[in-house]
């Protein structure tokens, strides 16, 4: 990765000040950043009146590059990128593309015989979700056009379990119009006018579900890269484990991968495939991330694509590979300036989502104060987002809820895993509500 000589300034947008992060991003290696800023948005702040407060900002304190952490964070990104000709990145549109999963399977799919799929419209009253299941048929997967992190995915298998998904969803819509992993057309709806063209992916305007068929899939790979200058650069390929017992039956990322070189090769020419689609609606000097289904028959098909990259992704690959810091290939990419693929160590890791199907207070779930003695050990890490007497919503019937992120380091993948479990028997109070027991994992 070639070095930058002259200091960059950097945005960190839907944040808090963060002085752990701040110094990390002072100390990145190829870049020589001057000076870290934080931006988070208010209550009740539409993206597009966000996007005029960052793109002052951006101007102001001379930003060079925006950090895109986020599905949101890349849209504020390639909005300022359009607007403001200092800061380079990607384009809305590819954005977008890559955020909506309808546009996702009708533009980037490279798959030759790409499956069926239907989207049904929650703001309308006549929508008929027969007509849609005579199309994809039993059992279906159901899940928000713009959702994030497996929200409101749902496998069913009648037409009454998909109207109880729908209405759900709406009541959701109604009663949580702050909550934007899905679905929160309104949030986007004038900055989708101001940035893209609604005629053309009218879609971007209503909140609807994607119905599509049911893939029993043998494995699902994560697949990340970046593309700089046009040019699409591989980084790695991460492993994750099944839960059959589960709608959502994929979590958390083990490296390295076991996948063999030949099946790598086939994954990397499919995800050169979805990036050449990208870069041909302006993607570019930015991480893309794609995750992918590996068939019993060995074909590849594509589950989605997201258009940034990911802090828990870079929490397991900063530690099990050399360069292997997202951050300093974020500020390198949005320069850009080369990114190199990232050199395995031999270390091996593990990152698990902690998710509980139960609707208490985090207190009553994690003890709180082992995870802050298990800091302290060096081959354990953990991404927090809830305290203990954080208050619960119900957002979504049955819906898991997610408390944090574990991960662990090791010599082995046997050991990363034992580690992991020994882990979650000394922070768990009620192991029987995990919605993904690691001894379930396949």
């Amino acid at each position: 990765m070639s070095s930058i000589e002259r200091g960059v300034s950097v945005l960190v947008p839907f944040s808090d000040y963060n002085p752990k992060e701040e110094n990390e991003l002072l100390r990145c290696p190829s870049v020589q950043v001057q000076k870290v800023l934080f931006s988070n948005i208010g209550d009740n702040t539409q993206l597009l009146t966000y996007v005029k407060q960052v793109k002052k900002t951006v101007k102001d304190a001379d930003v060079n590059t925006i950090l895109t952490w986020s599905d949101m964070s890349t849209f504020v990104n390639s909005a300022v990128v359009r607007d403001v000709h200092t800061v380079s990145g990607p384009s809305v549109e590819a954005c977008f593309l890559a955020f909506h999963k309808a546009y996702t399977r009708e533009y980037l799919d490279p798959t030759v015989k790409p499956l069926p799929y239907c989207t049904v419209d929650l703001d309308s009253p006549t929508t008929d979700a027969k007509e849609a299941l005579s199309k994809v048929g039993y059992p279906a997967f159901m899940k928000p056009a713009t959702g994030c992190s497996s929200f409101g995915v749902k496998k069913v298998y009648s037409y009454e379990e998909v109207n109880n998904v729908l209405d759900n969803l709406r009541k959701m819509k109604d009663e949580q119009p702050k909550f934007l992993t899905a679905p929160s057309a309104s949030f986007f709806k004038t900055f989708y006018e101001k940035y893209l063209d609604v005629t053309k992916y009218p879609l971007a305007l209503r909140d609807v579900v994607i119905i599509e068929p049911y893939l029993e899939a043998e494995k699902l790979y994560v697949v990340d890269g970046c593309v700089v200058n046009g040019s699409i650069v591989h980084w790695v390929i991460t492993d994750t484990l099944r839960f059959d017992e589960q709608d959502a039956r994929f979590v958390s990322m083990i490296l390295p991968t076991t996948a063999d070189d030949d099946l790598q090769n086939k994954i990397w020419e499919f995800y050169d495939a979805v990036m050449t689609r990208m870069i041909q609606f302006g993607f570019d000097n930015s991480f893309a991330n794609i995750e992918v289904f590996k068939m019993k028959d060995g074909e590849i098909r594509l589950c989605e694509v997201n258009a940034r990259a990911s802090r828990h992704h870079h929490a397991l690959y900063s530690r099990c590979l050399e360069h292997g810091r997202m951050d300093d290939a974020i500020m390198s990419a949005g320069c850009g300036i080369q990114v190199f693929p990232p050199v395995p160590t031999g270390k091996h890791g593990i990152m698990y989502p902690v998710y509980f199907q139960a609707l208490e207070t985090p207190g009553n779930l994690l003890y709180f104060d082992e995870i802050e003695k298990l800091k302290a050990d060096s081959d354990v890490d953990f991404l927090l987002f809830s305290r203990p007497d954080d208050e619960v919503v119900d957002l979504l019937s049955n819906f898991p809820q997610q408390l944090c992120t574990v991960l662990t380091f090791g010599e082995t993948r046997e050991v990363v895993v034992k580690k992991l479990t020994d882990v979650l028997q000394l922070i768990v109070k009620k192991p029987e509500k995990l919605t993904y027991p690691i001894a379930n994992g396949i």
